[in-house]
């Protein structure tokens, strides 16, 4: 036999072979490396059997071809020969098909998030054949699964590796890839705004919850939002098997403010259809050109992704201006109420217990010896002359009261004090000596 390793011990105990024969398959089949020694072990021990498999992350498990069908071991005429080795049961481990190998692009795909609407949306095979069949760049693919509006298809273009707690490798797909059929609406002006933008707008929410209202649209903002792991939809692709119809033309000018639109036909006419405003720049004319701009062109897929954060940046600003015209017209509502505008009775509780305060506090402001105002009366009318005469006592009195009042604090200084008295003692001298 080539590989004796693949015999257990205890198989060959229960076989009624000479002890000679016994002996020697006992001697050869001794492990001659510790992975040997795993494959060699019962298969009533599965947990040996796991341990002894390769580590996942080695390059076994990754091919870009198909997985080979085991090859049986041939057995050796020595043993052929021997009628009592006819009971021998040699195991034979059945290793898991490789995973395909992803390629550079597909690594550093980020997030593809896709629209499928149009007259061949419903056909899963052809969208499937259309972004995902034959793709080298997708090494795994999920299966349809239905939402409210239409089938979700999921494919992956890289792995994402896994180590559990014993140390083993494990890969799971990225699920970087989102396929949304929007198969069950008609693609006219009323489903566009009733099925289809709710569904172009769902992450506008939920990304308008992270930003500040107050932060202003700039470069800065946009390269966040544009991102290879944004949540916003990268682009919009309309399926057609007909030539360009005026009837598509609303629903276009609909959703071209929304989201990148690509329009796609796979019908017979190969017309090209016409440019229209604020549709995406990438335009292309075959499948294989739209699966290469997808998944094999990082500057087409880059500006994919700022023609969508630009669209989403322009619906949040509008937001932002209804959402500022909305308050003001409640502010408006409020102050328009049955409420009135100005209410004396609540003005006059606020403010009449302080008035009277108020107008004191006024009064000690201002200056208290004021000049009367002039009037016009006639000086020989002896009662305007008399008035005029009893209004000039009450500023009289206060001069002369002020004058007295400053006088008394000047003699109240020392220095003043003994100025005076120096002087009064000179003048008694002078007049003394001239007498």
């Amino acid at each position: 036999m080539e590989s004796n390793s693949f015999i257990s011990t205890s198989t060959m105990r229960t076989l009624h072979a000479p002890q000679e024969l016994l002996e020697n398959i006992a001697a050869q089949s001794q492990p001659s490396s510790p992975r040997s020694s795993a494959l060699a072990t019962s298969p009533n021990s599965p947990s040996e059997s796991v341990s002894s498999l390769p580590s996942v992350g080695s390059s076994f498990f990754f091919s870009s071809a198909a997985a080979s069908p085991p090859r049986s071991q041939p057995q050796s005429n020595h043993y052929a020969r021997d009628s009592s080795t006819q009971g021998l049961i040699i195991p034979s481990l059945t290793l898991p098909a490789p995973l395909r190998r992803p390629t550079p692009f597909g690594k550093t795909l980020g997030d593809l998030r896709l629209l499928i609407v149009g007259n061949g949306a419903d056909d899963r095979e052809l969208v499937s054949n259309l972004l995902l069949d034959d793709n080298e760049d997708v090494v795994d693919i999920s299966g349809w699964e239905d939402f409210e509006h239409g089938s979700i298809l999921r494919a992956s273009t890289d792995w994402i590796e896994h180590r559990d707690a014993h140390g083993l490798e494990k890969f799971e797909p990225a699920k970087n890839v989102e396929i949304i059929s929007l198969a069950r609406h008609e693609f006219d002006d009323n489903s566009t705004k009733s099925s289809v933008l709710p569904v172009i707008q769902s992450p506008f929410h939920s990304v308008s919850e992270l930003i500040d209202p107050r932060c202003q649209p700039s470069a800065a903002l946009a390269n966040l939002i544009a991102s290879p792991w944004s949540p916003l939809h990268t682009a919009l692709i309309i399926l057609s098997n007909s030539g360009p119809s005026a009837s598509e033309d609303g629903p276009i000018d609909l959703l071209t403010p929304h989201i990148p639109v690509i329009l796609m036909r796979h019908g017979p006419d190969h017309t090209h259809f016409p440019s229209r405003p604020h549709m995406s720049s990438f335009r292309p004319r075959s499948a294989a050109a739209l699966r290469n701009g997808l998944f094999r062109s990082p500057e087409t897929l880059s500006s994919l992704r700022y023609e969508a954060a630009e669209r989403f940046l322009r619906w949040r600003e509008v937001e932002c201006a209804v959402e500022r015209i909305n308050a003001s017209h409640r502010e408006t509502v409020s102050l328009s109420s049955n409420e009135p505008l100005w209410n004396k009775a609540k003005w006059e509780a606020e403010w009449e217990s302080r008035l009277s305060h108020d107008v004191a506090i006024s009064c000690e402001r201002e200056d208290p010896v004021k000049v009367p105002e002039q009037q016009c009366f006639d000086p020989l009318h002896l009662s305007s002359l008399v008035s005029f005469s009893l209004c000039l006592l009450d500023p009289a009195t206060r001069l002369l009261s002020r004058s007295v009042s400053t006088f008394v604090d000047k003699l109240a200084d020392s220095q003043v004090r003994i100025a005076m008295v120096g002087s009064l003692c000179l003048g008694i001298g002078i007049g003394m000596m001239i007498r």
